[in-house]
């Protein structure tokens, strides 16, 4: 399975200092041109400090920047970084990665397997390469940092970590 990702997933998983850890997910992991463009000029200019591990994982070949044209129906609602997102997977039949919850509507009408940034957090408990622990912690320094989470979802994903085996 591959993944590409969207620009918030790379921005908390980055302040979460995880993006080195979605090198032991199997397959490719792909950001279009359009998220490497948002994701690095706002970085750079706001010195945010998990721009230099994209730089790193681009260079070391974890992560993949990729030029795609847009392959979905025109959606003024959606960025050019989501659209590219969402053609990008579509294209490559990946799963994409995006916080947003109409960007995942409209993946999931093309029949794109999406998920958000929570998922990789349960990917990498079931990885090993963190706790449970760790997951929910993580959790917690997301909301802080701005992901919205309801709190009936925020239930439902703690359930979800307690259940792992």
């Amino acid at each position: 399975m591959s993944y590409v990702f969207d620009s918030s997933s790379l921005i908390y998983l980055g302040k979460l200092k995880l993006l080195g850890e979605i090198s032991s997910l199997k397959g490719e992991k792909f950001i279009p041109r359009e998220v490497y463009e948002e994701v690095m000029t706002k970085g750079f200019e706001r010195n945010e400090p998990e721009v230099n591990e994209i730089v790193e994982l681009i260079d070391n070949k974890q992560l993949i920047i990729k030029d795609i044209e847009i392959n979905i129906a025109d959606d003024q609602l959606l960025s050019k970084a989501d659209q590219e997102v969402i053609s990008l997977a579509k294209k490559t039949k990946s799963t994409a990665i995006i916080n947003e919850i109409y960007g995942k509507q409209i993946a999931k009408s093309y029949n794109i397997e999406c998920h958000g940034s929570l998922y990789v957090l349960i990917k990498l408990i079931e990885k090993r390469s963190i706790t449970k622990k760790q997951a929910v912690d993580y959790i917690d320094k997301m909301i802080e940092l701005g992901f919205y989470l309801s709190i009936n979802k925020y239930k439902e994903i703690l359930q979800l970590i307690k259940d792992m085996k």
